[in-house]
């Protein structure tokens, strides 16, 4: 059996997007663990936040796009619908500009969204329940955020039900309106797990007794030191 390069492509785009995302939920966890504690909250935490939310949205669609693309997909697959609210919320972002127009104006909607979460205890049965909000809102009456009060259990998880609600454009042109919509990051990162598995158990039989190394090489990086020349004026 061989492995064409487009195969490696692929397989290779595949595995950066689904390690990002890997990477931007367990750095999302962290940090949300640390604010939901944290005594004094700076301006500071709130993007680096709304960074690993955006980061794992951002690549979540990318593996979709590719998969889909490649393998022939249907977008109603079963582990797609959270993605799919994913996308709608990529898409809306590439034209923040008409949102900036068109909703923030006239609506509480926030600039990047809203995060809601609910931390576990283990040392006990409390539980704290958060919500963040990106942008300002002092001019405002009220905010639109979400607050996590479901029941749903992650009993692995001390970060639970983290909710991004953002702003979705929705319709077809000249039509389009914009609406909130809301994605499961925890449901979102499980239907990742779930692809990654099958795409795993797709490859495993058919690459057992394939070498890649000699053709094909993972990552690379590559240094030169050197010594900066300063010229005398």
């Amino acid at each position: 059996m061989v492995i064409d390069p487009k195969q490696v492509v692929i397989f290779d785009s595949i595995r950066f997007s689904l390690d990002i995302c890997n990477l931007s939920y367990n750095r999302l966890k962290s940090s949300l663990d640390l604010l939901t504690d944290k005594v004094e909250i700076s301006q500071k935490d709130y993007p680096e936040i709304f960074l690993d939310v955006w980061s794992l949205i951002n690549n979540s669609v990318i593996f979709y796009k590719i998969s889909k693309r490649e393998f022939n997909l249907k977008s109603d697959e079963p582990y797609f619908q959270e993605i799919m609210r994913a996308r709608t919320l990529r898409d809306s972002n590439q034209h923040i500009d008409e949102r900036l127009s068109q909703v923030l104006k006239t609506e509480n909607y926030p600039i990047y969204g809203s995060l809601s979460w609910k931390k576990r205890y283990a040392e006990s049965d409390d539980i704290k329940i958060s919500t963040i909000y990106s942008g300002l809102f002092t001019h405002r009456n009220q905010v639109s955020m979400t607050l996590t009060n479901t029941m749903e259990d992650e009993l692995d998880e001390y970060i639970q039900q983290i909710v991004f609600t953002g702003i979705a454009r929705k319709g077809t042109k000249p039509e389009f309106y914009f609406e909130e919509e809301k994605v499961s990051i925890n449901r979102l990162v499980r239907d990742l797990k779930w692809w990654a598995n099958h795409f795993d158990g797709q490859l495993e039989s058919q690459l057992e007794n394939l070498d890649l190394t000699e053709r094909h090489q993972c990552d690379l990086i590559v240094q030169l030191l050197g010594k900066e020349i300063k010229t005398k004026n």
